[in-house]
């Protein structure tokens, strides 16, 4: 694929500067690409409830660890509160993530590798796009794949040196760093922790400090989100595990396929096979010689990232026999994946079928990509992903308009709601002076408003309030709920959510209705609701 005969002859110096250029320039393709992606896409809902995160910075939150408050908070501190600023740190992370991947791969197979390394990471769907978004993926991502680059180096030093020790150590901190970003970050330490209770050259590496060093350190990063925890109950603990175990849908195969066919979607049917491929020789590999190699031998520390790209696969599998999974809960088995495929010296991971995955993942980039900007598939706007970014100025529009109706007229204070989060952090976000923004969560699940101060905490006699319903017949029986708290309420506005150039159904992805509630009497106390009440 580099204009060389033989891909697998070592490089001549000439040729390793070439491919080290090579890399650089994937590289910096993918960060322009992304940072073209983050400007043409509106922030989606979810994006909008993590920045709310950063105007609160904890130890913990309802839906997730702190990390992607922290990784956003850094881009509002430099580029404010816009879309810009939250898009920058995840922008820095899919750059490091790249970055460290290039140079895992250069650790395993040299400067070819490394090149291969850039050029995967590049045409990889749930890189590129993926890194693009605010998400606790991203920085998850970015701290598993430096944890990779890490564990190789400490894997490959000589036992009990400062070397190995200083490479643990930050082994721990990129694991620790991980399971503060998303707590599916954990799998990285319990899959380094298998594969060296797995393989005998491996276990040899527990005799020594730097793996239990790794693990304090990781335990220390992740303490303080055990206290936030323990404060609030555990609340985060148990929503995850409950999110993890809901209400099955489908048959248990039916699960497994969706599971499958969501890794082939993020990763492209044909890489998708050939990471499976790399990830099977590794294991096998260092498998076969198990009892003769030493403990820092290439194929031992194959053998160890092998694992860590397949424990994660293997639990959710197991987990979506029995529940629902969601496609993107296995990411944490890409990284050490595209290193292993980038650095294996099997030659059908140079032939054809590598260069028609590269192809075909590329042709998906491109299609998805162009469909993030302007929809060219033929997707109705409630089916499109991409189409939940679209309409939350003109909501917040009309909102801002309500607040001003003379309706209200003779309320002490005006305050905004919202009945979902996703929608009350939409208007915190999009509405002119950024003002606190309520989520009743009446008849939906609990989230992170749930433990800050509520409506029925602030909301007081006199005052009034402006509240975005969902247009349906249950979304106006709610609202009517919220007007018995009141002496008047009345219907503001209806307002049509729009993805611009969608031809189907006018581009309408939902409706929202604005209502005025004027002159609060009496406010219930949340202790005295449920957020699954409905009239």
């Amino acid at each position: 694929m580099f204009a060389f005969d033989d891909p697998l002859a070592p490089p001549s110096p000439v040729a390793a500067r070439r491919f080290w250029r090579i890399a650089l320039g994937w590289w910096l393709l993918d960060a322009l690409t992304r940072a073209l992606l983050a400007w043409l896409v509106p922030l989606l809902p979810d994006e909008m409830y993590y920045w709310e995160w950063t105007r609160r910075l904890e130890g913990g939150y309802y839906d997730h660890p702190p990390g992607i408050a922290l990784l956003l908070s850094l881009g509002v501190q430099l580029a404010g509160d816009t879309a810009l600023g939250v898009r920058l740190g995840p922008w820095v992370a899919g750059g490091v993530a790249h970055g460290a991947l290039i140079a895992l791969a250069a650790e395993l197979g040299g400067p070819r590798a490394a090149a291969r390394a850039g050029l995967l990471m590049f045409v990889l769907p749930l890189a590129t796009l993926g890194l693009v978004l605010a998400t606790p993926d991203a920085p998850m991502l970015a701290a598993l794949a430096l944890g990779a680059l890490c564990l190789a180096k400490a894997l490959g030093a000589t036992p009990r040196t400062w070397s190995s020790l200083g490479w643990w150590t930050l082994t721990g901190a990129a694991a620790g760093a991980a399971t503060v970003s998303k707590y599916s970050g954990v799998l990285f330490p319990v899959a380094v922790t298998v594969a060296c209770l797995l393989h005998p050259a491996l276990r040899r590496r527990l005799r020594e400090p730097g793996p239990w060093v790794a693990a304090l350190v990781a335990a220390g990063l992740f303490a303080p989100v055990i206290v936030w925890n323990w404060f609030y109950e555990w609340v985060s603990f148990r929503f995850q595990l409950s999110h993890g175990f809901t209400a099955a849908r489908g048959s248990p195969l039916t699960r497994e396929l969706e599971l499958l066919g969501g890794q082939l979607g993020l990763a492209s049917p044909i890489l998708f096979v050939l990471f499976a491929m790399a990830v099977w020789a590794a294991l096998h590999q260092g498998w076969l010689v198990r009892k003769r190699l030493a403990p820092n031998d290439p194929l031992a520390r194959r053998f160890a990232l092998g694992v860590v790209a397949t424990l994660p696969l293997l639990l959710f599998a197991v987990s979506a026999w029995r529940r629902n999974v969601e496609p993107n809960w296995p990411a944490p088995i890409y990284p050490a994946a595209v290193a292993l495929l980038a650095a294996t010296s099997a030659r059908w991971a140079f032939g054809r079928w590598y260069r028609a995955g590269v192809a075909l993942a590329a042709v998906l980039l491109l299609v998805v990509g162009v469909q993030a900007w302007r929809p060219v598939l033929p997707l109705a706007p409630r089916r499109d992903p991409i189409a939940r970014a679209h309409g939350w100025p003109t909501l917040a529009a009309a909102v801002e308009t309500a607040r001003r109706d003379p309706f209200l007229d003779g309320s002490v204070d005006v305050w905004v709601a919202a009945n979902r989060y996703q929608d009350a952090a939409a208007l915190a976000f999009h509405l002119p002076d950024q003002p606190t923004v309520f989520a009743l969560n009446l008849s939906s699940r609990r989230n992170q408003y749930d433990l800050w101060e509520t409506a029925h905490d602030r909301v007081r006699p006199g005052d009034g309030l402006v509240v975005a319903f969902d247009a349906t017949p249950h979304g106006d029986s709610l609202a009517h709920v919220v007007g018995g708290w009141f002496r008047e309420h009345r219907l503001a506005d209806s307002v049509a959510l729009r993805r611009p150039g969608t031809a189907r159904d006018d581009g309408i992805v939902t409706w929202r209705r604005v209502w005025l509630y004027r002159i609060a009497v009496d406010i219930p106390p949340l202790g005295m609701m449920t957020w699954k009440e409905a009239p």
